[in-house]
This record gives structure tokens, sequence and C-alpha cells, in this order.
């Protein structure tokens, strides 16, 4: 870490609140001390269960952080929640349903239970406004759609600008694949300090398989499943985001510590396209940069299984990606995980969303004042 946990503020109780697709992690911070910090994961309902018994016995802050997947294109973070603030979270919900319905909860229960309290919201698509065009843009037609402008914007922002940040610490890089795997999945493209791709685009939903979600789909299989399944869009929206992924192919679980278990052959095949599709990503990213000078692992997946780190790159040896098993078979923390001939470093980094969260809020404090 750096300075930011040396020199947080001298007077200001924040709270840091980061809900995913089925997990909160909550973070107190007084003056430059971490008092506490919580990790639950669960449904919907069991984590605004544990946000509100966890803010009652906690209260008063004077800062409430809360970082939100999907609010359009937001031109930088932290933004103060005000009534319009709240509306365009309503707004974004229905493309991004599994995280902005329990972030727009825990937000507005915040604000009732802490009114004195000044709130901020983090946008997890701000640090891709950089994507050029050709990178942004889906090849449809101008104009379908003037309140929900269809475009990749990208997603898990914080994730990938901590693990940027702490990579940075080690040795400057050109050109960087940062990999984030949890129960989303995504990789981002840098080159020059700046991001120029990504895999999720209009929604969360997009790119590579993960534990729930589909990935990218041939759209004429929404059409016929539309049109000659009897599915609804609602049932389509259930079955994309909720039921396909891992947990879909294998017809088992999500959970990708359930299918390393499993002697069952859908399992084996839901592993065997979870690895392909990675490796095939972080394989379309080095062509785009002409070349990598690192790759970097983090998120949950990314930093607790090292199968998932050797599977997706055992098929880029003669890209100069060689990844030395003994580093990674007990990697934690931050570490290199390349043999000494690899001509592209592998890390592992845990990323610290919180954390990016607090040291954003510090810089927009600084320039507010």
């Amino acid at each position: 870490m750096d300075n930011i946990e040396q020199h947080i503020f001298e007077t200001e109780r924040i709270l840091i609140c980061n809900a995913g697709s089925g997990s909160l992690e909550l973070q107190e911070w007084e003056e430059s001390t971490k008092l506490n910090m919580n990790i639950v994961e669960g449904e919907p309902k069991q984590l605004f269960d544990h946000f509100k018994k966890y803010i009652d016995e906690t209260l008063p802050y004077q800062i409430i952080l809360h970082r939100v997947v999907h609010v359009g294109k937001v031109d930088r973070n932290p933004k103060l929640v005000d009534e319009d603030c709240l509306n365009l979270i309503r707004h974004w919900s229905p493309l991004a349903p599994l995280h902005n319905e329990i972030a727009l909860r825990l937000i507005e229960y915040g604000i009732r239970e802490c009114p004195h309290a000044k709130h901020f919201i983090f946008s997890d698509s701000t640090l891709f406004n950089t994507i050029p065009d050709c990178a942004r843009h889906y090849a449809l037609p101008e104009g379908l759609s003037e309140k929900w402008p269809i475009m990749r914007y990208g997603f898990h922002g914080l994730a990938h600008q901590s693990q940027w940040n702490q990579l940075q610490k080690q040795k400057k890089y050109e050109r960087v694949i940062t990999i984030h795997l949890g129960g989303g999945s995504s990789l981002a493209a840098w080159k020059g300090g700046i991001v120029i791709d990504t895999t999720m685009g209009f929604t969360p939903s997009d790119g590579l398989p993960m534990t729930t979600r589909s990935g990218s789909i041939d759209p004429n299989i929404v059409l016929h499943l539309l049109e000659r399944e009897e599915h609804t869009p609602e049932s389509l929206s259930r079955l994309f985001n909720h039921s396909s992924g891992l947990a879909g192919i294998s017809g088992i679980s999500g959970d990708y510590r359930d299918l390393k278990k499993s002697e069952s052959g859908s399992a084996s095949v839901a592993l065997e396209i979870y690895s392909y599709a990675l490796t095939k990503a972080i394989g379309a990213f080095v062509g785009v940069m002409g070349g990598v000078d690192a790759i970097v692992f983090g998120g949950g997946l990314g930093e607790h299984q090292p199968d998932i780190r050797a599977d997706s790159l055992c098929q880029l040896s003669k890209l100069g990606i060689s990844i030395c098993e003994k580093k990674n078979r007990s990697a934690q923390g931050i570490c290199a995980l390349h043999q000494k001939h690899s001509q592209t470093e592998i890390w592992l980094i845990p990323s610290d969303e919180c954390l990016e969260m607090l040291g954003q809020y510090k810089r927009y404090s600084k320039e507010t004042v």
C-alpha cells in the first residue's frame, strides 16, 4: 500500500461499502486508522440485512462511500449523492440488476439512518473513458437507444485501477493486462498508462463466461429463445445472469471450488470453457497492443486459484509468456509468478477496491477544499 493509509483524514469517520453480485465488503476508517474490515457472502437480502445490522451498531459516520457498477458514462469519481444521483442509479439498474439494486438499497438505508453524513458513489466504469472509439462502439447503427446509449462502458474499473497502481510500485510497464476474476470476470488492456480495451461491454454480462453469467453470445440465440422457445425478456435475464456460466454449463454449481472437486464430466467441460475463454481474451489483447510486458491476476478466483492462472497461460508460451509452477502454487499477496526466461512478467496482485475509493475520495476532498 502507498501513503494513502498513513495520511487519511484527521477528523472524518468513513464507511466504505463495496457491494458485489454476491458479496459485501465494509471498511471503517477513522483518522489514519482502518478500524475494521468485514466481508460477507450471500444473496442480496442477506447482504442488506448484514449492512443494516452493521451500520446500526457502528453509527455515526461523516462520510459513506459506495461502489456502484452501472450509471452510464461518468466523467470522474466520486459523485456526491443527491436525488438526481439516486435516479441515475435507478435508471441504469435494468442493465446491472445483480449489482445496482443492492447498492441502491444500501445507499438509501445509509441516507435514512445517517442523514447528516455526506454520501458518495464511485462508478465502476469511469476508468474506461479512455477507450478509443474503435473498441468502444459495437457494429450497430447509431441512435438505437437514446436513454441508454449502446456502447462499451466496461466494469470492475476500481479493481483494475487498484491492480495497476500497485503494479507501478513494483516496476514501470508500457503494456499491461490486468485480470479480475471473481463472481464477475474481466480483463483490461493498458498501453502507456491508460486503458485501451476491456472485455465487459454494455453491461457486466458481456465478455468472459463467469460463475452464473453467460458472457458474450451470438445475438440470434436471444431471438431464437424469444421467438421459438417461449422465453420472455424476464426469463432470459434470469437465464443469462443467474443460470449460465459455470453453473449453467456444469449443472452443478457456479463455484469454481465445487467444480474442481467434482468428478462430473460436465464440471470438467465448464472449467475447460472458462480457461479457454480466458486464454483467448489474453491472446486478443496481446495482439491489440503488439505484445505485453506484464500480466496481473487479481480478484477472488484470480488470487486464490493457481490452476486458473496456470491453465489460462499454458498455451501462451510461444508468445513469451511462461509461468513458474512452483511460484504459482505458493503465491500469496503481491508476488511475481513468471519464470526467469519469460519475456512477459506475471504478477499476483490482490485488488483493494475500498482503498482505491478512499484514495480517490482523498484527492477529491483536497481539490474541493
